[in-house]
């Protein structure tokens, strides 16, 4: 019975997701991943053509694309960081439409456990970030081959997939905290300026070498955007802490904040 209260609750989080302008603004968002590579990854191959660009012949020695490992890293690097961005406004969306919308009230007085509620609709959340993902993936593989990158093989390609894949669940589990400030702030503007303390608070750690133990750059530093993939516990202990502490803090929000 309590798994398909959970079921239930899972799919209709769903529905309501796909049928919002969220959607189609987050996997048209997401479709920039592979772009904006494309594009670095296409003037490091023909330079030629983009001689004349000004800055963004510039940017071209920043990103040194030049064959598929450094091709998929800077795949990784991206979604790392334009992910924080995309998964923390579908948390927001996601919880903060329930006060936009005037529904919040509808969902306390349902014969459905809240924490039930608040779990559905993470994991709805992590399966469409996970999905608009594999979609950004595909579209950058499509383009990797079309650009004609060399160095393409089996292991090289799942290895690619593999840091994408472990930087993409990195992020998404950072978004648990967006939930929490968008059921705090009862609506959209809390969490977005969360989302954006968290990305200007990474660039600053990062800026000053201590990027490793602040979560928001774990992903990032985890894809190899400082020329290797650095692993540290410390930094990994303190991304499963945010996440977990935000989940726990969205759900005990749900069961005891006054709503009156």
């Amino acid at each position: 019975m309590k798994m398909n209260k959970i079921l239930s609750c899972i799919l209709i989080e769903w529905r309501k997701l796909i049928k919002s302008k969220l959607s189609i603004i987050t996997a048209c968002t997401v479709c920039l991943v592979p772009f904006i590579v494309g594009i670095f990854a296409a003037m490091m191959k023909y330079p030629e053509y983009f001689k004349n660009l000004g800055l963004i012949s510039a940017k071209m020695e920043m990103m040194r694309i030049t064959d598929w490992p450094s091709y998929l890293m800077s795949l990784s690097q991206v979604i790392s960081i334009g992910g924080l961005l995309i998964f923390g406004f579908t948390t927001s969306w996601t919880f903060g439409r329930e006060y936009s919308d005037k529904t919040m009230i509808d969902l306390l007085v349902i014969p459905i456990k809240r924490e039930t509620i608040v779990l559905s609709k993470f994991i709805v959340i992590a399966l469409w970030s996970y999905f608009i993902s594999i979609i950004a993936l595909i579209l950058g593989l499509l383009a990797g081959k079309l650009i004609g990158l060399s160095g393409w093989n089996s292991i090289i390609v799942f290895k690619g997939i593999f840091t994408f894949a472990y930087c993409t669940t990195l992020t998404i589990l950072l978004s648990t905290p967006v939930g929490f400030f968008a059921c705090l702030g009862r609506g959209y503007l809390s969490p977005l300026a969360f989302i954006i303390f968290t990305v200007l608070f990474s660039q600053l750690g990062s800026a000053l070498n201590l990027g490793e133990y602040i979560p928001w750059s774990v992903p990032a530093l985890a894809s190899g955007i400082t020329g290797k993939m650095i692993f540290n516990l410390g930094g990994i202990i303190s991304l499963f802490g945010v996440s977990i502490s935000g989940f726990i803090l969205t759900i005990a929000w749900w069961r005891y904040a006054d709503y009156n």
